[in-house]
């Protein structure tokens, strides 16, 4: 007998995809699956709100069919996670619904503001949901992730197709193509925290991931200025204020990496935003929706900052980090001070039950 077929009598019979049957009732939801549906569900809701406004004042059809699908998708994830829910017999979170929007109001943001927007959202929860893949094991949620992923990665590539049509999409600046490859033989590579001396210049890693954040902070900054104006509670506008100072200070650090390369800076056009003073959406909505965008930023920032080689460049994004960190937990408080933070679902504490 020859290795092969030694080796082929010690296999262990493979089963084919799809031949194995589970009994879901068997099959508890781990703490992971639970804390990663409960997140969904509030930014899914939270995104049929302000896409059911976007779709509603929407003229341009090229960009209504983008934001209708997404609405759609969202629409469509709300009601598969309320079914996972309800045969377990989950509380269903109180999320986010008809009472937070009013899609007949003005228009607060401009067609190419909504889409580009849209696309990013796509970007954020892509990429979350790949990790929620990753911790899931029963077969239902696990479906439930894959198809977010399919749908998510559809929608931001329509998106992408559309701006770029339009002449809208924002590109990352390119650099000359190098006639032979290079290794690094000096440990001056990283430089220094605080930029003294000769630096070397960015590589294209770190020259995409500058540019991404500040298409994304600047987006961001746009959306805290149309909440800005037709937010009614004053300590929300106060926290506004403060979140588009955060966002300009470090979009100019942003801007001058790139000015000290003599690399262009990625801009957003001023009229993202319209004098609009009537609100869309509820104080509780746009508070809730502007945490979590931070908190998106600060998730982007810590990826970001792993992929910098430049001593400066982790300096700058470990800055950038503790800023909004301060930022996300004065949306949290004002969240708690206005009963609308919901309880993320805990394990038994032992100690008081013991009591």
């Amino acid at each position: 007998m020859n290795n092969m077929q030694e080796a082929s009598q010690g296999q262990v019979e493979q089963i084919p995809f799809g031949a194995v049957q589970h009994n879901l009732s068997n099959i508890p939801l781990t703490a992971s699956e639970i804390g990663h549906l409960w997140t969904s569900y509030l930014v899914e809701c939270m995104s049929v709100c302000f896409l059911k406004n976007y779709v509603a004042k929407s003229t341009d059809p090229d960009i209504i069919t983008v934001l209708q699908r997404a609405l759609d998708v969202s629409n469509q994830r709300v009601k598969t996670i309320e079914d996972i829910y309800n045969s377990i017999h989950h509380p269903i979170p109180e999320g986010f619904g008809e009472t937070d929007v009013d899609a007949a109001s003005k228009h607060l943001f401009s067609e190419s503001f909504k889409i580009k927007y849209t696309r990013l959202m796509h970007k954020f929860v892509l990429t979350n949901y790949l990790n929620s893949l990753s911790v899931a094991t029963r077969p239902d949620v696990r479906s439930y992730f894959s198809e977010c992923i399919d749908t998510s990665k559809e929608i931001h590539q329509k998106a992408t197709e559309v701006l770029l049509a339009k002449g809208l999409l924002m590109k990352a600046p390119t650099i000359p193509i190098p006639d032979r490859l290079d290794f690094v033989h000096d440990k001056d590579y990283f430089g220094s925290i605080l930029g003294i001396g000769s630096k070397r210049s960015l590589n294209a890693i770190e020259i995409s991931h500058i540019v991404a954040m500040m298409e994304t902070k600047q987006l961001f900054k746009s959306l805290k200025l149309g909440y800005g104006q037709v937010v009614k509670s004053e300590k929300i506008k106060d926290f506004i204020k403060h979140g588009r100072k955060v966002a300009d200070k470090q979009l100019e650090k942003l801007g001058s990496i790139l000015d000290d390369e003599e690399l262009p800076q990625p801009t957003i056009t001023s009229n993202s935003v319209t004098n609009s003073t009537e609100s869309p959406y509820s104080d509780k909505l746009i508070l809730s929706h502007i945490t979590f965008a931070i908190a998106s930023i600060i998730a982007e920032d810590g990826y970001t900052l792993t992929n910098m080689s430049r001593i400066d460049l982790v300096a700058t994004f470990s800055s950038f980090i503790i800023e909004l960190l301060s930022l996300a937990k004065e949306g949290v408080e004002l969240m708690i001070e206005n009963g609308w933070l919901e309880r993320v679902p805990e394990t038994a504490n032992r100690n008081r039950l013991m009591n």
